[in-house]
């Protein structure tokens, strides 16, 4: 059975990475040049773009994301219910401007 923490961890991580591989696509960096920008080996970096979230923690995944040229906020607001929640409400990552042909 998977407890709450361990799905919205989860969650949480696969939508950093994803936010992550966009930005890296974005800047056309190559796996080596990714790695080394954001100062993790080669493999580390193939692992979590693969989605492997089990040896990496949010708060290393959000330093890349800073790395990338993204701020990150953190709400803390108070619950209408028994027990709080972690999400991610909003994800902002320009996307990279088509040029356009006239």
């Amino acid at each position: 059975m998977v407890h709450y923490h361990e799905d919205t961890t989860e969650s949480i991580k696969l939508k950093l990475i994803e936010c992550i591989r966009g930005m890296v696509v974005q800047k056309g960096w190559t796996q080596t040049e990714s790695a080394k920008n954001l100062n993790i080996s080669r493999s580390r970096f193939c692992r979590i773009m693969g989605g492997q979230t089990k040896d990496i923690s949010e708060w290393r995944l959000m330093q890349c994301l800073t790395m990338l040229g993204s701020d990150i906020k953190i709400f803390i607001v108070p619950t209408q219910c028994s027990q709080g929640k972690i999400e991610i409400v909003d994800i902002n990552v320009p996307l990279k401007q088509e040029q356009n042909s006239v």
